[in-house]
């Protein structure tokens, strides 16, 4: 009898545990869109804020709509890998050429992952993109500033220092 009582409290800690960590996680994902509207709503119009805006239209829904990984960025990296696979079995063409190539793939490579990194990203002319990405930048940077601001005040620790820029 006496285990019996251990275990149905072993159960009911257990169950406040996950209890916890489920508030914990809805917390963190109400947090996150509110900081991703906030963002989106600062960004003045841009491409990318209109994406990140959608995006946490969708976090606010909930955890079952918040997979965000595009079908169309999935197989549009699927296409891309057999193009390498064709281009690298169509022969050399000198060693001046392949070199060339590999750059262009290089950064071709890394377009794609600025594409998928900048929300809106994904459909963009490579300068819009590149404007996009500086503009996206620079408000990631300042949210950051809220962000490291808000919790030195909610920690009671007054303002953050002052780093010279």
């Amino acid at each position: 009898m006496d285990r019996r009582v251990v275990a149905v409290q072993a159960e009911d800690v257990d169950e406040t545990v996950r209890q916890r960590q489920r508030l914990v996680r809805e917390r963190g994902r109400r947090i996150k869109a509110a900081a991703e509207l906030g963002l989106a709503r600062s960004s003045g119009g841009r491409q990318w804020g209109r994406a990140l805006g959608r995006r946490a239209l969708l976090l606010r829904k909930g955890p079952a709509t918040a997979a965000l990984s595009s079908p169309a960025l999935l197989e549009a990296s699927a296409g891309k890998e057999e193009t390498k696979q064709g281009k690298a079995m169509a022969g050399e063409a000198g060693q001046q050429e392949e070199e060339e190539e590999e750059e262009e793939e290089m950064v071709d490579e890394k377009v794609e992952l600025l594409r998928q990194l900048v929300p809106g990203g994904e459909a963009m002319a490579v300068e819009r993109l590149l404007d996009e990405t500086a503009d996206y930048i620079a408000a990631l940077h300042a949210q950051v500033g809220v962000m490291r601001a808000l919790a030195c005040l909610l920690s009671g620790l007054g303002s953050p220092p002052e780093k010279p820029q």
